[in-house]
């Protein structure tokens, strides 16, 4: 069965070449790749998100749940505010990573893009006993990407005083939303939650909003272009036996916290040390683009594995990948060659923000 989103006949209509993923139907593209690129980085567009799962988590025990289940510590935000982190299981293995939305006192909501059915097992699971319902929310979501987002928003609301990481409900017209200043393409960006009714009507605000600079909807390709130049981390980065150590995302943890699922095996993990870690790398020819499991080769051995496909980075004019390799290895600049398609090519480890990595463009 096809899932659509609501937006389906606004993707046909501005003519998207549609692409199938896990089941959905998605643009890929509506004009081209460099063009949508482009659209973002220098003035704003928006895209469509409705394929991702929002659970809603709402209780008297909902902050207690999460402080179980959560790598990151809650007691780090409030109402009102946004944050990252994983889950994970009693051996530290990835479950999946989320943003939290901490919407009311007890009412938040988990973007957890494409796991949501395993994210509410894992939650209910570990709810048992308490006072909390773990449930899917019914609202589906656009985010508005660019240097130019916010001059837009503010002519049909107020966002200018919205740190980022916050987040309010409120109207955009007519329209109730749920608005995250969030981003997932290294600029200045929002997200917008509606009811799915509500889907073509912003849809067309949107247009007439931003009209002065030539807004459009843009697609996967653009999307996947823009969080590989930021470092945002794809599912599958989360390698066999990777914990959010070996992916870099060490700054999630609370280890300050009482107990979190997974903080014994995180703890001895650190204390025994790391045996893999997750590199970007760029390839000396700009021509060649890594694909997810091709090899990583040191002195005529493999050392480790591409784990997600790269891409040619238009913004840092670079070909770009991620991958894992064996701990010794994991040094910026550290020469090796990639195996794509059965030839060699060499590439030097980086590290995997290329885009804006101190932040200023989002938090601007």
């Amino acid at each position: 069965m096809k899932l659509l989103s609501p937006l389906h006949a606004k993707h046909l209509e501005y003519g998207a070449k549609l692409i199938d993923v896990l089941g959905w139907q998605l643009p890929e593209v509506y004009t081209s790749v460099e063009e949508e690129h482009r659209l973002v980085r220098e003035r704003a567009g928006f895209t469509d998100y409705a394929y991702q799962g929002e659970v809603g988590v709402i209780g008297s025990d909902a902050f207690r749940l999460l402080q179980k289940v959560l790598v990151n510590d809650l007691r780090k935000i409030s109402p009102g505010k946004v944050m990252y982190s994983s889950l994970l299981d009693e051996t530290a293995k990835m479950v999946d990573d989320v943003i939290v939305f901490w919407v009311e006192k007890d009412f938040f909501i988990l973007n957890c893009a494409l796991t949501q059915e395993e994210t509410i097992k894992w939650l209910k699971k570990n709810g048992q006993g308490l006072n909390v319902s773990v449930l899917e929310v019914g609202i589906c979501g656009v985010a508005l990407q660019g240097p130019k987002s916010r001059e837009i928003l503010q002519k049909a609301m107020n966002v200018k005083d919205m740190p980022y990481f916050s987040l309010k409900c409120d109207k955009l017209g007519d329209i109730p939303v749920l608005i995250a200043r969030v981003s997932f393409s290294g600029e200045l960006g929002y997200e917008l939650y509606i009811y799915p009714e509500y889907a073509h009507e912003l849809w067309d605000l949107l247009m007439e909003l931003g009209k002065e600079y030539d807004i459009r909807p843009y697609g996967l390709g653009a999307q996947e272009i823009h969080a590989i130049e930021k470092g945002y981390l794809d599912l599958s980065d989360f390698y066999e036996g990777a914990t959010p150590l070996e992916l870099g995302l060490g700054w999630t943890i609370g280890f300050d916290k009482d107990d979190f699922i997974g903080k014994e095996a995180l703890l001895k993990r650190k204390s025994e040390g790391l045996k893999t870690k997750l590199m970007g790398f760029e390839v000396s020819d700009p021509g060649v683009v890594a694909s997810a499991d091709d090899k990583l080769i040191k002195d005529g051995q493999e050392i480790g594995r591409v784990t997600f496909s790269g891409t040619y980075g238009l913004s840092i004019q670079k070909s770009v990948g991620r991958g894992w390799v064996g701990i010794q290895y994991a040094n910026k600049g550290e020469e090796l060659e990639l195996e794509h398609e059965g030839k060699r090519t060499k590439i030097k480890l980086a590290g995997y923000k290329w885009y804006d990595p101190e932040d200023k463009r989002i938090k601007d």
